[in-house]
This record gives C-alpha cells, sequence and structure tokens, in this order.
C-alpha cells in the first residue's frame, strides 16, 4: 500500500523544479551567446590584424622595389583591400591608414617601419588597432 501511495505522488513535475529548470536553462543560453558574441568579436580582429600584415609586407615589398635614394619616410595616407570578391558583403573589406618611417642606419642601410593603423568595433566600441612590421634594406649596387 505504501509503493501505490508514492506511486501517485510523482506524477509531474512541481512549480519550483519547472520555474528552477528554466532558470538553468536561461543561464546555459545568456552564457551561449555571450561566447558567441565575444567569439565573433575575435573573429573580426583577427580577420583585419592578416590582412594589415597583408598591406604592410605588400608596402615593404614596394620600397625594396624602390631605389635606395628614393626609400624616404611617408605620412599617413589611406589603405583598403577590397574583398568584395571573396566575402559576401563590402563590410568584409579593410579600411586603414599606413605611416612609412625610414631611418637610415648608415650609408649603405635603412631601417623602414610601416605602421598600418585602423578602427575596431569591441564590444561596440570603436577602438585604434595597429599592427608594425619593420625591415632593414641594404644598398647592394652589384645586384641593382
Amino acid at each position: 500500500m505504501g509503493w501505490v501511495r508514492m506511486k501517485n505522488m510523482k506524477r509531474g513535475f512541481t512549480l519550483t523544479e519547472a520555474v528552477a529548470s528554466i532558470c538553468i536553462l536561461t543561464l546555459v543560453w545568456i552564457a551561449g551567446m555571450n561566447a558567441l558574441i565575444i567569439s565573433r568579436c575575435a573573429a573580426s580582429r583577427a580577420k583585419h590584424k592578416v590582412q594589415a600584415v597583408y598591406v604592410a609586407q605588400r608596402i615593404l615589398e614596394e620600397q625594396r622595389r624602390l631605389a635606395f635614394v628614393n626609400i624616404v619616410s611617408q605620412p599617413s595616407g589611406p589603405v583598403s583591400i577590397d574583398t568584395k570578391s571573396t566575402f559576401s558583403s563590402s563590410g568584409d573589406d579593410f579600411l586603414g591608414h599606413r605611416v612609412i618611417s625610414v631611418t637610415d642606419i648608415d650609408p649603405y642601410r635603412k631601417k623602414v617601419r610601416v605602421e598600418v593603423n585602423w578602427l575596431e568595433n569591441v564590444l561596440g566600441a570603436n577602438i585604434v588597432a595597429r599592427e608594425y612590421l619593420t625591415t632593414n634594406i641594404a644598398n647592394e649596387p652589384q645586384l641593382n
């Protein structure tokens, strides 16, 4: 007889159990959405960083092709990468600025530093992100 009474008492969830399970599911959902938002921001920043490095490498290669006497510092100027053929929207395009700084090491070598900066949206706030690449270029007339 005791077993029958126990069986009748366990027919469903109580209101407390239902509310507790809804609260737990809500917390798990919020944590998942937060992780998704953070991972999208990190992916965007990583993509822009790779694009900035590409731009800086391209600029350094252009500097290497110049005559040694024409390698000089240049003020800030716009740089961009059009990704329309690669990605689905123009929002994937990279827009930034570059600064080229040239320092004479000695009469035969110059240090070239390229800074690429861009605005990055991090959780609703715009910050300036920067990437730097530096190389030494030697004047080797026998190779020119």
